[in-house]
Formats: C-alpha cells, structure tokens, sequence
C-alpha cells in the first residue's frame, strides 16, 4: 500500500493519488513485476480539523503471464449503506396497524353517520384490509 496526505487543507487529493500511483508503478517495475490495483480511498472533505487530502493505493505486484493481471480487482464502496433493524420494523409495523384501525374507525363513523351504507362500508372494509396485509 503507499499512502500520500498533504500537510493542509489547501490542495486537492488528485496529485497525491497520481503520486500514489507513480510510486506503486516505480516499486513494482523494481522486481520487474507489473501494478494490479486492489483498492483506492480518498479522504472526503471537507478539510479541517487535521483531515487532510489523502490518498492511498492498495496494490499487488505480478508477473507478466499471471491471469490475475488481467482481471480487475477494484471494487466500489457504496455512497450510503440503510440498516434496517428490527426495532425501526416493529415501528413501521405498528404504525401500519395504526393507521389501519384509525381508517376503519373513520370508515364506521361515515357508516353511523348515514353518509355511507352499509355494503359501501364493507366494500371499503375489505379493501383497507386488503392493501394492509
């Protein structure tokens, strides 16, 4: 792995990657061998409070005939991973009956209230418990 980080917050990680990469290149030719990149990082800005531009390059040095050369070993990290835990499922869930029974409620009022009939408010029964299943 070679490693490069500024020493302020005023200049961009892209030299310190090309140098990275310029110094992995230099190390393997050394052993007459060739760069197969395993993995990249960049520090995110911003830029303060000692996080400084970094860049490292995590590298194998291979021989020329070897089948991994030619595949590639670089694999992007997700911008954003979402966790579901069982207590924010249960939350859903709960909320989800909520809603139903407060639907139902509203649903038998309108019923009592002679604004709808009887079969209209099994027809709108069924379907609230249908979608909710």
């Amino acid at each position: 792995m070679v490693s490069r980080q500024a020493a302020t917050g005023f200049s961009g990680s892209g030299t310190l990657k090309a140098e990275a990469f310029q110094e992995a290149t230099q190390f393997c030719e050394k052993s007459g061998k060739h760069l197969q990149v395993v993995s990249t990082y960049e520090a995110p800005p911003p830029y303060i409070f000692g996080n400084f531009p970094k860049a490292e390059v995590q590298f194998m040095c291979l021989e020329a005939k070897d089948s991994e050369l030619g595949r590639p070993k670089l694999k992007r990290a997700p911008d954003s991973v979402i966790e579901v835990k069982s207590e924010t499922r249960a939350k859903v869930e709960a909320a989800t009956t909520t809603d139903t029974y407060s639907e139902l409620l509203k649903l038998d009022d309108l019923r009592k209230k002679g604004i709808i009939s009887d079969s209209e408010f099994e027809s709108q029964k069924k379907k609230i418990l249908e979608r909710n299943q």
